[in-house]
C-alpha cells in the first residue's frame, strides 16, 4: 500500500492534505488529512513536514476505514516535535564525538642530528652534504 500527495487547499489556518491510497491490484482511495498550522508552529515543525506527517498517520491508521479525512492531532505534532529534538541531539552527539581530539599521545618526532663522518650539511642554497659517493663510482654497466 502507498500514499500519494494529490494536493492541498487552505482555509485560515487549516491545510488540508489530499492523498490517494493505491492498494495492492491498483485499487485507489481518496484520503484527506487536515493540519493546524497555528500547532504546527507552536510545536516547531517545519511547514515543509507537514505532507510527511500525513503520510505516517495515514500508514498507521488507513488499514481500519477506507476513505476518510483525518485531523492530525496536538498529540501526534508533540511526538514529531520530540522525535525532531532527539534527532537533532543524537546529531549534535555525533558532532562532538567526531571533533574530539584522539585520545592517544603521540610521541614527539625526534629531530634528525648530522652524521659528521660524512662531512656537515651546508646551508642555504646550492648546498649540498658531501656524500663519499661521486658519478665515477657506479658501475655503468648491466648485467
Amino acid at each position: 500500500m502507498k500514499f500519494v500527495l494529490t494536493g492541498f487547499c487552505q482555509n485560515e489556518n487549516i491545510r488540508c492534505y489530499s492523498f490517494q491510497r493505491i492498494a495492492t491490484g491498483g485499487r485507489r482511495t481518496e484520503w484527506n488529512v487536515g493540519v493546524d498550522l497555528t500547532l504546527l508552529q507552536r510545536h516547531g515543525i517545519p511547514l515543509q513536514e507537514a505532507p510527511l506527517l500525513c503520510s505516517v498517520l495515514l500508514a498507521a491508521r488507513s488499514a481500519q476505514d477506507e476513505g476518510q479525512s483525518l485531523m492530525i492531532s496536538e498529540s501526534d505534532m508533540r511526538a514529531r516535535a520530540e522525535q525532531r529534538a532527539s534527532e537533532r541531539m543524537e546529531s549534535q552527539n555525533k558532532r562532538k564525538a567526531a571533533s574530539l581530539p584522539p585520545t592517544q599521545t603521540q610521541a614527539p618526532i625526534p629531530h634528525a642530528t648530522p652524521d659528521l663522518k660524512f662531512g656537515r650539511l651546508g646551508v642555504g642554497l646550492g648546498s649540498r652534504p658531501a656524500y663519499p659517493w661521486s658519478p665515477g663510482n657506479q658501475d655503468t654497466t648491466k648485467s
